[in-house]
């Protein structure tokens, strides 16, 4: 069989995958995530367990059906999640009001059905790759996110791994009374936490 010939002027770019058609007829994969404690950090005086609708984070379609409140695996995921691209967009550089004003909790939450599309099969069934599920343009995730709060397996999260570190993170939807199953441990304000002292060190960050 002769071999398809690549065109002479191929595209920069990749395809984008939106949700198919067809999605709410997919038996995608429901995950049982066994009941643990997760991490948040979050704005001092902002309770810990606070589900939101806001445009620019990944999850969060803001026509969706569900608020969405975002955990981590630790607490060092956590602050790449919050701090990442402060260390990136400049020379590991934070700002020391916006490091001073956020603090880090606890949350243990109970086993959960949720999508995890870090796994193979589930995202062959959904029909869409890591690169969209990542994709700067949040509406692409979002897309995702709302196809998977309206499909009829009622998921209550999405598990998927951070765009920094390969450990994972939940999306939890506000849905089934969700909040009052959520239990929050206010561990400090960041200037307080021998944890985050020693991520910082390890970026060699300064705060100013």
């Amino acid at each position: 069989m002769p071999r398809k010939l690549m065109p002479s002027n191929p595209s920069p770019s990749r395809a984008v995958w939106r949700p198919p058609a067809d999605f709410s007829q997919r038996p995608i994969p429901v995950t049982r995530q066994p009941q643990r404690a997760w991490f948040r950090v979050h704005r001092i005086g902002q309770p810990a367990v606070f589900f939101g609708r806001f445009p620019h984070h990944r999850f969060s379609p803001p026509n969706g059906p569900f608020a969405v409140l975002y955990v981590a695996a630790s607490i060092q995921t956590c602050l790449w999640e919050y701090f990442g691209d402060d260390v990136f967009r400049g020379q590991r550089v934070i700002s020391a009001a916006k490091w001073a004003g956020c603090g880090v909790s606890r949350i243990v939450v109970p086993e959960l059905k949720v999508c995890a599309v870090g796994l193979e099969r589930t995202r062959e069934t959904m029909g869409v790759d890591k690169a969209s599920l990542m994709s700067p343009n949040l509406s692409i995730p979002q897309a995702w996110s709302l196809a998977l709060q309206n499909h009829p397996s009622a998921f209550e999260a999405i598990k998927y791994p951070s765009r920094f570190l390969d450990q994972p993170c939940l999306a939890i939807f506000d849905r089934g009374g969700m909040p009052a199953k959520l239990h929050a441990q206010e561990l400090g304000p960041l200037d307080k936490l021998d944890a985050a002292a020693t991520w910082l060190d390890e970026r060699y960050a300064a705060l100013v």
